[in-house]
C-alpha cells in the first residue's frame, strides 16, 4: 500500500484528477491555481492532496458544483482532510470570488439577455414574455428597449436591438460573470495568455 500511494503521489495530474472526477471543464482552472500555489499544498500536505485541492477549488469557483470528501477518497487514496487543508491553503493566495448575491444579479442579467438575445434572432421586434417574473428587473433596460418600438419624446419608431450589439452584450456578461466567480487573482492566470 505504501509503494502504491507513493507511485500516484509522483504520478497525479491536475488532468488525470478532473478525468477521473469527470470534472474535465475545470482542468485549465485548477492548473492555474495548482501553477499558482501548489508547491506550497504539496510540501505541507503532498502532492495528490495538492493536485485534488486545486480542481476541488476550480470546481467550486466554476460553480461546477463540490467534491465531496467521500468522492475524493473512493476515486483517490487520499486523506480527504489533506485535501480539504490543500484547497484552503491554495484559496489563501487567490482573492476571493464576488459575493453570491453579486454573482446571481450578473447570472440573472446574462440569462434575460441571453432570452432577448434569441428573441430578435428569432425575428421578434419584442423581447420574452417577462413582465411579474422574478426575472423582469434584472435587466430593465435592455428589457424595456427590447419590448418598445416608439421614442416617446418623438413618437418616432426606432430599430431594435442589433443582434451583434446584443451578442457582444452577452459575450461581456458572460466575461463578467467568469471574473466574479473566479475571483481577480484567479481569473487574470487562467486568462494570462489571452
Amino acid at each position: 500500500m505504501g509503494q502504491r500511494h507513493l507511485e500516484m503521489d509522483a504520478e497525479l495530474t491536475i488532468d488525470c484528477a478532473a478525468h477521473r472526477l469527470e470534472v474535465d471543464s475545470v482542468a485549465e482552472i485548477a492548473r492555474a491555481v495548482f501553477d499558482h500555489a501548489g508547491e506550497l499544498a504539496t510540501v505541507q500536505y503532498g502532492r495528490s492532496a495538492a493536485v485534488l485541492g486545486a480542481v476541488r477549488l476550480a470546481c467550486r469557483r466554476a460553480d461546477v458544483g463540490d467534491l465531496e470528501r467521500e468522492r475524493l477518497a473512493d476515486a483517490f487514496d487520499v486523506d480527504p482532510d489533506r485535501v480539504v487543508a490543500a484547497h484552503e491553503l491554495q484559496a489563501r493566495y487567490l482573492t476571493p470570488p464576488a459575493t453570491v448575491d453579486e454573482i446571481r444579479s450578473l447570472r440573472r442579467t446574462l440569462i434575460v439577455a441571453r432570452e432577448v438575445l434569441a428573441a430578435v434572432e428569432r425575428g421578434r421586434n419584442a423581447g420574452p414574455e417577462l413582465p411579474g417574473s422574478h426575472l423582469a428587473d434584472a435587466a430593465p433596460f435592455l428589457l424595456a428597449r427590447a419590448s418598445s418600438h416608439l421614442d416617446s419624446r418623438t413618437d418616432r419608431e426606432f430599430r431594435g436591438l442589433e443582434p451583434a450589439a446584443l451578442r457582444d452584450h452577452v459575450e461581456r456578461l458572460e466575461t463578467d460573470l467568469e471574473f466574479a466567480r473566479l475571483g481577480t487573482k484567479l481569473y487574470a492566470l487562467v486568462h494570462d495568455g489571452d
